[in-house]
């Protein structure tokens, strides 16, 4: 009964944007051991994100960046099996964050607490974190991500003693949850080479040690709008803040790039317009050096 469970807060849409860790190391079926930290994201708050977990750029001044801590954190991950709820998200999280600082991927095996959930007490309504903490009267301050962390393992513990297992491994095999592990997320594209012009950006690996400052992007401000058919908006911000960008949530006077997915820039030339679209045009006609920028045109530069 060996494992640790995580939980990542993020600062906003963009999975490298980690704001707090908090990692609850489970020995012999009890806990042993919890860590959590403030991290300093270098990168700017949402209003949504802030709203959920009450995080604000002020309370991460002093504090460690994710690289700064992550010779501390990686012995709690390497090597370990790891459980998180909704695990797709946190592990996507720690993937990305050390990605970002050019670290070396650990090996880890992990499984999430959400489907254990499912499969074990299927009978409830839904099986968020806040319900099937309720359910097994587990304590919990949601979106502290100490108190996620705890919940989770205690979740999965629980669930070990209901189905008389002893190991997470034995746990998903009775319930078929399939187990994942870094190898597997670290496996290269098996598809035949192309060219990078030819590749969806998705497949483009992105080796910038640095910002190169006559990027068009390098010190810009960008804004998202609209779904995007080539990749998903985080995504898309992210490989705007690895060329030196600044991706934002809203349009304001700072904004030099209002970046539209396909279908929302098919709607703009048929006269349907978002909201940031009307803002952007205001600004354009108050002298604001704005550009709207549809998607294909977004890749052309993101490549440049």
């Amino acid at each position: 009964m060996d494992f640790v469970a995580i939980d990542f807060e993020t600062a906003n849409s963009l999975r490298s944007s980690v704001c707090s860790v908090g990692v609850v190391v489970v020995k012999n079926g009890k806990i042993h051991e919890e860590v959590q930290t403030l991290i300093n994201p270098l990168s700017e708050f949402h209003y949504f994100n802030t709203r959920v977990h009450g995080i604000t750029e002020n309370m991460v001044q002093d504090a460690p960046t994710f690289e700064e801590f992550w010779p501390q954190l990686k012995p709690y991950i390497d090597k370990q099996m790891i459980i998180a709820h909704n695990a797709s998200f946190d592990i996507g999280v720690l993937k990305d964050s050390v990605s970002r600082c050019y670290e070396t991927q650990p090996e880890y095996q992990y499984s999430c607490s959400y489907r254990i959930a499912k499969k074990v007490w299927p009978d409830l309504y839904n099986h968020k974190l806040s319900t099937v903490a309720n359910y097994l009267s587990i304590s919990l301050k949601h979106h502290d991500a100490l108190e996620d962390a705890r919940a989770a393992a205690l979740i999965v513990l629980e669930a070990m003693k209901k189905t008389r297992t002893s190991s997470i491994n034995e746990l998903s095999h009775l319930h078929k949850i399939k187990i994942g592990d870094s190898v597997t997320l670290k496996k290269p594209n098996s598809r035949a080479k192309k060219s990078i012009e030819d590749k969806p950006l998705t497949y483009i690996e992105t080796q910038i040690n640095e910002p190169n400052p006559r990027h068009p992007f390098y010190g810009a401000h960008i804004v998202f709008t609209g779904k995007m058919d080539s990749m998903t908006r985080s995504s898309a911000a992210q490989y705007a803040v690895d060329r030196g960008a600044i991706c934002k949530g809203a349009v304001d006077v700072d904004t030099n790039f209002l970046i539209v997915g396909d279908q929302a820039l098919t709607k703009y030339v048929e006269g349907v317009k978002s909201s940031k679209m009307l803002k952007a045009e205001a600004l354009i006609q108050k002298g604001i050096p704005l550009e709207i920028v549809g998607e294909q045109d977004f890749l052309k530069l993101v490549r440049h």
